[in-house]
């Protein structure tokens, strides 16, 4: 449990720790925006903040201290003991600060270079000259600040705003540079897409493990999504602000609006985890998400875990056919459908909830007794 008093706002994270919940990562990144957005600070405020976030720097993951020392190098605001903290942790994580920070003075730099040898001594040499754009979102910085580590989930972005900001314009950085091929509609895939939010909650698991042998193709995401992106969605789960969430997986899914919309507030929560797989969003991030912004999965703690142990089982390939069906059920861009075809469509899945998953249970099927007569 976090023994620290209850920042304003953040109540609701903290009701996710009296769950058993880790909230350190998250609460460290969301106190660092909320210190950033105003660029002058009462002595209180700056010794609150500092407290709070040595203490959690030195309990959270790399991943976590890269991201915020990513958020605090541009900063002149940045508390000076973070940022030492932050400059003579390990590289991934320093070398936002060693190149960017205003706050290091020369004798600080001498001082790490005494201390941390060649290498940070190298990455300080680079200070002033020309480098890529540093960010102000959170990220692990450039390919040359950041030498590779362990492996991670692709999770790099460069994203300029807060969440506030993403909040009010309604753009982010799940954008593509490489558009996919527009998507048909489908008059199989909507009915399809409606047996599969008629499902129970087995049904439901059923149809997202046989995915593994429809023949849909399993569709790449527009894009993967950073770092930045992950921050940016999670922050707003974390807030409640809905339409963010909704916007991001749009954007990042290529999925329309309807759509977006059905994922996030589908009770059962099967549709948000299908949808973090085909984007490998965290696991953990995913289950605060989850808790957050579905207040009937919230209430369960049991059924968060059974939503996480499905994130396990289902594999990325059967995720991201689901996605395709939902994409190909109601292109993104297109009007939606009259109330008619709507209650139509919602009127088949009703009848034949289960029609997904035994289809693809012949498939499967199909494909082991070819198999078996090749062998």
């Amino acid at each position: 449990m976090v023994n620290i008093s209850t920042p304003p706002g953040l109540e609701g994270l903290f009701d996710l720790d009296r769950k058993g919940v880790d909230i350190r990562p998250t609460l460290l990144r969301v106190l660092t925006d909320q210190y950033l957005r105003s660029p002058v600070h009462s002595p209180d405020d700056e010794r609150h903040y500092t407290e709070l976030a040595m203490r959690l720097i030195d309990e959270t993951d790399i991943a976590t201290r890269a991201a915020v020392s990513m958020r605090l190098a541009p900063h002149a605001c940045a508390p000076r003991p973070i940022v030492l903290q932050l400059a003579r942790d390990v590289l991934e994580v320093a070398a936002p600060v060693l190149l960017h920070s205003p706050c290091l003075t020369p004798a600080d730099c001498e001082a790490i270079i005494q201390e941390r040898g060649a290498i940070y001594a190298g990455i300080l040499e680079k200070r002033g000259k020309p480098q890529a754009p540093i960010d102000n979102a959170p990220g692990t910085g450039t390919a040359a600040a950041n030498p590779p580590t362990e492996q991670t989930p692709p999770t790099e972005q460069t994203a300029s705003s807060p969440i506030a900001s993403a909040d009010e314009s309604g753009t982010g950085s799940a954008g593509s540079d490489h558009e996919a091929a527009p998507p048909v509609d489908d008059p199989g895939a909507r009915e399809l897409c409606e047996s599969f939010f008629a499902a129970d909650r087995l049904e439901r698991r059923l149809i997202l493990l046989s995915l593994d042998y429809a023949d849909w193709p399993p569709d790449e995401p527009p894009a993967p999504l950073q770092r930045a992106d992950i921050w940016r969605i999670e922050t707003a789960a974390l807030r409640h602000h809905t339409s963010t969430v909704m916007r991001e997986l749009e954007r990042a899914l290529g999925i329309s609006c309807p759509q977006s919309r059905r994922i996030v507030e589908d009770e059962l929560g099967e549709p948000m985890i299908a949808a973090a797989k085909a984007l490998s969003i965290p696991a953990d991030v995913l289950q605060r998400i989850v808790l957050f912004m579905n207040p009937s999965v919230g209430q369960s703690v049991d059924r968060v875990y059974e939503l996480s142990a499905l994130y396990r089982e289902i594999s990325v390939e059967a995720a991201r056919r689901l996605i395709a069906i939902l994409r190909a059920a109601e292109p993104a861009g297109h009007q939606t459908r009259d109330s008619h075809t709507i209650h139509a469509a919602a009127e088949t899945g009703r009848r034949a909830p289960s029609a997904l998953a035994g289809t693809i249970a012949r498939k499967a099927d199909a494909v082991l007794r070819r198999a078996a007569a090749d062998n």
